[in-house]
């Protein structure tokens, strides 16, 4: 079936565009004396909301919003406001946390108790419980002036500040976007599996690794490591080669798989589909960014992982790009699928219904119920208001030891066998072999994700 662009989804895709571009209003302040500079940290968070809870609801309500951070996560309020307790609200697409490139993964809200100088994942489990940062400090065998403070300017100097900042960046996987909502079973989890980390690389003696992962809990429940991509120069160049492809039809059947490849010294190449060399030329980025020859910013990365990364093109086009060191050649194999990865999940399908060059980004929610013992399940498919069922199921391929994820849907729609490709913190790339020329999507275990990949991709066609 090749989804259209529903009603739904139109009126989604408006929505986003203008409200997903961010605020210049209530900017922070001059500093002096009668201003308190707050900063909130998970890693230090650019674009966050900051609140003054003046009815102590643990909720952002009209009127009670005072600003958005800038790049070092600092706002500065007037000494008056700081003496009420403060919300920090992180939104995906919007909110950038300087632990990683791209933007957050999920919205959450922090809070604080009256007159602090930080927001932080320490605070808002204080605030939330009411209790001390010492009895917090207590209660997670941290230090107490670490976790008060800010833990990310102090880990130069101080090793319980790299364990206290393994702990804050995870525990946000856990965090709601209504502090009121707040499940203390899925905080304590993170923690305890955060700690048992702790252990290990204490242990090993390398705790300077900690910076380079997260603990993070799922829709499900389930708590694992990811790994996190800080630096954009260091993860280009820490690849043997990227190949990267259009999510557009149009654009992959003219392009194809593209390779590049990036140096430490800060040289680039680029062959096309054919495996012809653009030649070498210097590369520079900035933040999430490319930079162009010019000095003006380029493509964007919107989402990084080891072994996917997404941007969104800039110039003509204005198209949504996926990145793998995985060798996307003759020597490609996929992996195999299992029924685990699809009984009982939701994914969120991302692709574009576009067959030109001028894009139709479209998503629907697909939710999997457990196979039956002749292999076939049901899967529900939503979208514009709708939902119906088809069969799914995971059939071998005869030519090799993959097999495709299968979607029967009725005569007149185009079946879909796709195979997976590559993954990454919640996102599967996949390829279409249903199609009569090669087309990729996305499978998205997150709405807000899938949101996000939407929004980017849409606002840069503006």
């Amino acid at each position: 079936m090749q989804f259209k662009l529903s009603l739904l989804a139109g009126s989604l895709l408006a929505a986003l565009t203008l409200t997903g571009c961010g605020s210049d209003s209530n900017e922070s302040v001059t500093p002096n004396e009668n201003t308190k500079t707050i900063t909130v940290i998970d890693g230090y968070l650019t674009n966050a909301e900051v609140c003054v809870d003046k009815n102590d609801n643990k909720q952002c309500d009209d009127g009670e919003s005072i600003g958005f951070t800038n790049e070092k996560g600092q706002l500065t309020v007037p000494k008056e406001l700081a003496a009420y307790p403060l919300l920090a609200k992180a939104v995906v697409g919007k909110t950038q946390d300087s632990d990683s490139i791209g933007y957050v993964a999920n919205s959450y809200t922090m809070g604080a108790s009256k007159n602090m100088d930080v927001i932080t994942p320490f605070t808002t489990m204080a605030h939330h419980d009411n209790i001390s940062i010492d009895e917090l400090a207590s209660q997670l065998n941290l230090d107490s002036k670490t976790i008060s403070g800010d833990y990310v300017a102090d880990k130069a100097t101080n090793q319980e500040a790299i364990k206290a900042h393994l702990i804050a960046r995870s525990l946000t996987s856990a965090l709601p976007e209504d502090l009121n909502k707040l499940n203390k079973e899925q905080i304590t989890n993170v923690v305890i599996a955060a700690q048992k980390i702790i252990d290990n690389h204490e242990n090993n003696g390398t705790l300077n690794k900690l910076d380079d992962v997260r603990v993070v809990i799922d829709e499900a429940g389930n708590i694992e490591e990811q790994q996190l991509v800080s630096n954009l120069h260091s993860y280009l160049t820490s690849k043997e080669a990227w190949f990267l492809g259009s999510m557009n039809q149009g654009y992959m059947s003219d392009e194809g798989i593209q390779k590049a490849t990036y140096k430490a010294d800060g040289s680039s190449e680029w062959f096309d589909k054919e495996g012809i060399s653009s030649g070498i030329k210097p590369f520079k980025v900035q933040g999430n960014h490319f930079i162009e020859a010019n000095g003006s910013k380029g493509d964007e990365f919107i989402f990084t992982s080891p072994n996917l990364a997404l941007t969104v093109a800039s110039g003509d086009g204005n198209d949504l790009l996926f990145w793998t060191p995985k060798k996307l050649d003759d020597s490609f194999t996929p992996e195999k699928l299992t029924p685990k990865q699809f009984e009982n999940k939701t994914w969120f399908f991302v692709g574009d219904d576009s067959t030109t060059h001028n894009p139709e980004p479209m998503m629907a929610e697909m939710t999997f119920l457990p196979l039956a013992e002749n292999g076939i399940g049901t899967v529900t498919i939503s979208e514009n208001g709708e939902s119906f069922d088809i069969t799914w199921q995971l059939q071998d391929v005869a030519t090799g030891s993959h097999n495709v994820l299968f979607l029967d849907f009725p005569e007149g729609d185009n079946d879909m066998a796709v195979m997976p490709v590559t993954n990454g913190n919640g996102l599967m790339l996949v390829s279409d072999l249903a199609r009569d020329s090669e087309l990729f999507h996305l499978f998205i275990d997150s709405k807000e994700q899938a949101e996000t990949v939407i929004q980017k991709w849409v606002n840069a066609q503006e």
